[in-house]
């Protein structure tokens, strides 16, 4: 999708009004304008036909041009909504944060540093009466920095027969094999360092270059490439593990967002449920996230050209024929229902009160009253989740609680497009009838075990893509797109399991062999009972 809008940032827009006096010059002594000064009129005279005509045609409201242009930030940061919508949530939220819930903290290593001036039974230099005897220890947690890559140069000492010429090379210690082949330049833990950085921090191969270069360190970008490439490979069967696992989930998270390779052509791809085809360019990021039987989480991610609902399809695909009816959580586009097997769509609520929030400018009462009733409904949930509520036991008490709310919402909003209190077309029109038409899918979690309420979980495991995207702003071909979706694909899922990836990616790279002979002892869960 083009971009309805030209970023004018604060310097540009002080360019930008200064340009008016030499646009005037210009004119004045038949001069042309220079080419950074052409760019800048073009970028501000498309922003302004591309608001005029949207505002001519009724498609967007002010409060959503001041977010579409920066001027305003979402709706989820609005501290008035959240006030009444998430005050429970949060609250929940940043307790388990604090509280490092579900995370496997780094013991620090312990050093015992032994008296050397004084021993146990000697007589005390103080009082020169008395003697010393062994009391609580003093203890200092220390935290020390240094460069993530640390070069180590091990000088093997040969011997040479004089006789036969054979060479005899001292050995390597077992500390140095563990980490690497006797010739492997990079280490696993450097290795399993350069993927994390790269596809969960953000850090580009260029930037890690440039750091490492500051810190006395020298690492090319290429290089860093080259060895992220093999982690790729060495986990590699775990990733096929977890996608054939996931395809017998019971629940699905599912949503997308956009991408770009450079190196990606337009392809001709099926036209869903058709036999027509049709050219394809969109790329996008697709995410899922699975939740087994026993209550294990599986996120996988997809780059290519393709929708979320392609992405499920090739999951569902593999789901055996005696697995019942998944359940998927998504927002309402009709790319994103499954083709390969018949689902139960439930839908996101938190897409449904967006639609209010974005007209709350102009029509704050009937929205403070939509807004207020879902924080309820999120408030019940949240109660669900502290007394940790059985999937039984949390359906009856939505069914209780939050049902007579959503058939209120339901009724409210019938009657206002009944009694003709509220334009149809209107912006708050507009937000009615989405909630009307995907009631049945926004009520789900009320009407069956195990339904979610909203698909938030994906949209913030989404950021990890987000992230690298915005730092690396793009893929250069397919392959480095996949080997992307590889490793953040087994970081995410292992951070959800609550395990300490960087030894876990470490430990897969040492026991490649066994990895590849049986993936499924070394899914994330049953790495943690190994370890």
């Amino acid at each position: 999708m083009s971009k309805p809008f030209t970023d004018i940032d604060g310097p540009a827009l002080e360019s930008l009004i200064s340009l008016i006096s030499r646009v005037s010059e210009a004119k004045e002594n038949n001069l042309a304008l220079s080419p950074e000064d052409c760019q800048l009129l073009l970028d501000a005279l498309l922003t302004l036909a591309s608001m005029q005509d949207r505002l001519a045609h009724h498609d967007v409201t002010v409060h959503k041009l001041r977010k579409l242009l920066g001027i305003e930030k979402s709706s989820e940061k609005l501290a008035s909504v959240l006030k009444q919508a998430r005050a429970s949530g949060k609250k929940s939220k940043n307790r388990q944060h604090d509280e490092g819930e579900g995370f496997t903290p780094v013991k620090p290593v312990v050093i015992v540093h032994a008296m050397t001036d004084v021993a146990k039974g000697d007589t005390c230099t103080e009082c020169l009466t008395g003697k010393v005897y062994k009391t609580e220890p003093g203890s200092l947690l220390r935290i020390t920095g240094q460069s993530p890559f640390k070069p180590e140069q091990h000088v093997m000492e040969r011997l040479r027969c004089n006789t036969c010429g054979a060479y005899f090379s001292a050995p390597l210690p077992d500390g140095v094999l563990v980490d690497g082949e006797s010739q492997q330049k990079y280490g696993y833990s450097a290795r399993s360092l350069m993927a994390i950085y790269k596809y969960f921090a953000g850090l580009p191969f260029y930037r890690q270059c440039s750091i490492q270069k500051l810190l006395g360190v020298k690492i090319t970008a290429s290089t860093v490439f080259d060895q992220v490439e093999r982690v790729c490979n060495d986990i590699y069967p775990v990733y096929q593990q977890l996608f054939n696992v996931a395809s017998d989930a019971e629940h699905y998270y599912l949503d997308d967002t956009t991408h770009r390779i450079l190196d990606a052509k337009p392809v001709e791809k099926a036209v869903r449920n058709s036999n027509k085809t049709r050219l394809r360019s969109g790329i996008y990021t697709s995410g899922v996230i699975a939740t087994l039987k026993d209550n294990n989480a599986i996120v996988l991610f997809e780059t290519n050209i393709g929708h979320a609902g392609e992405f499920i399809d090739s999951i569902l695909h593999k789901r055996s024929q005696s697995c019942g009816k998944p359940v998927i959580m998504s927002d309402a586009l009709p790319s994103n229902r499954p083709t390969a097997r018949e689902a139960t769509m439930s839908l996101c609520n938190s897409h449904a009160r967006r639609q209010f929030v974005d007209v709350i400018n102009h029509f704050p009462e009937e929205v403070e009253y939509v807004l207020k009733r879902y924080g309820e409904i999120w408030g019940n949930d949240d109660f669900a989740k502290s007394e940790k509520l059985s999937p039984v036991a949390r359906l009856a008490y939505h069914q209780a609680h939050s049902l007579p709310i959503m058939e209120d919402i339901k009724s409210w909003g019938e009657a206002h497009i009944a009694n003709e209190t509220v334009e149809e077309n209107s912006g708050l029109g507009k937000a009615i009838r989405y909630f009307l038409k995907h009631y049945v899918g926004l009520s789900y979690f009320c009407n069956m075990k195990g339904v979610k309420i909203d698909n938030n979980r994906i949209e913030s495991m989404l950021k990890i893509i987000v992230r690298d995207r915005k730092n690396a702003m793009f893929h250069k071909t397919l392959l480095g797109a996949t080997i992307g979706d590889v490793v953040t694909s087994v970081i995410a899922t292992a951070s959800e399991a609550g395990i300490n990836v960087f030894d876990y990616f470490t430990t897969l790279q040492q026991e490649s062999a066994q990895v590849k002979a049986h993936p499924e002892n070394d899914l994330p869960w049953n790495y943690i009972t190994k370890s």
